[in-house]
């Protein structure tokens, strides 16, 4: 049986447990290791930070973040994306999830990776604020894992809030920055836009909403023997038998999302797209809709969506 076979059996009964997140982080970390912050992880989620900076850059013509207020779609288990706009200088980083899942532990690692590639780190990002750079350091040298989350949060600056984020009132604030990575993905066609469309209506004039899009069968990030579009054989009924509501994938193709945007009336400022591999999209038995959809479409794996409201 192939590896990502057990993985989706595994998950499928962690599921249906108590503290199932929890329960599929320790299987994630210890057993398939797919929430280590190892070096590759890191320096993706840095490159998302770098890109989602320089498409706010490009509407609004600054480097900082100064006196700007963001909002992450997806907070994960490592906050490198919010800890980035602290350091170009935003005021407030709010940090929305369904699921509680960063904690002390972490974001201390986070911090600790930060701090191994400061080097490489630093450059990337350019001009910071250095007295938030020593906040960084001196959470490191003081805080333990009985350290309260909320307390090393209220210093970054960094609110995350555990919630269905179409239910989230934020009436006072004006939201320059929206971002996501690896987070479109995961939700459901049937609520992804109504979420969609909350992002857009919390976006300020001349803000900017910046996602970043995983449209490969995550499973295949842990099983080599299979490529990035093998979801795509399965028809809908025998994929809702596979997936799970830990580690969902909608399965959409970027064509979706753009008729998504398109109905939502969002305008498609920029698009930055991977085009894939077409030679395994055809040793793929293609399932419905994916077979009636033109193969460079499907092939298409990662992508930037960018809106700019004007100002």
């Amino acid at each position: 049986m192939k590896k990502w076979y057990l993985k989706a059996i595994v998950q499928k009964i962690i599921s249906f447990l108590p503290f199932r997140n929890r329960i599929n982080f320790f299987f994630q970390k210890y057993v398939t290791k797919g929430v280590d912050l190892h070096e590759e992880h890191f320096f993706n989620k840095f490159q998302h930070l770098l890109d989602h900076l320089e498409h706010f850059s490009a509407t609004n013509g600054k480097d900082q973040l100064k006196g700007v207020t963001c909002l992450e779609l997806g907070t994960g288990w490592y906050p490198i994306i919010p800890i980035g706009y602290f350091l170009k200088g935003a005021d407030k980083i709010y940090s929305v999830d369904i699921s509680a899942h960063l904690t002390t532990a972490t974001l201390l690692r986070c911090l600790e990776e930060i701090d191994r590639h400061q080097e490489r780190f630093l450059a990337g990002l350019g001009a910071i604020d250095q007295e938030r750079w020593q906040t960084l350091q001196d959470i490191r040298e003081q805080a333990t894992l009985t350290t309260p989350l909320n307390s090393l949060c209220e210093r970054l600056n960094f609110i995350p809030i555990v919630k269905d984020i179409r239910a989230l009132e934020l009436p006072e604030e004006k939201i320059l920055l929206l971002s996501s990575n690896n987070t479109y993905e995961h939700i459901y066609p049937q609520v992804l836009g109504g979420i969609v469309e909350k992002l857009w209506s919390l976006t300020a004039p001349g803000g900017v909403m910046s996602h970043f899009i995983d449209m490969s069968d995550h499973f295949a990030h842990m099983d080599k023997s299979i490529t990035i579009y093998n979801f795509l054989r399965f028809s809908e009924t025998q994929w809702q038998w596979i997936d799970n509501p830990i580690q969902p994938q909608n399965r959409w193709r970027l064509q979706t999302y753009r008729e998504l945007y398109q109905q939502l009336a969002i305008p498609y400022s920029e698009e930055k797209n991977r085009a894939g591999n077409l030679a395994e999209v055809r040793q793929i038995p293609l399932a419905a809709p994916y077979a009636q959809m033109p193969e460079e479409e499907v092939a298409i794996s990662h992508a930037y969506l960018v809106s700019r409201r004007p100002a």
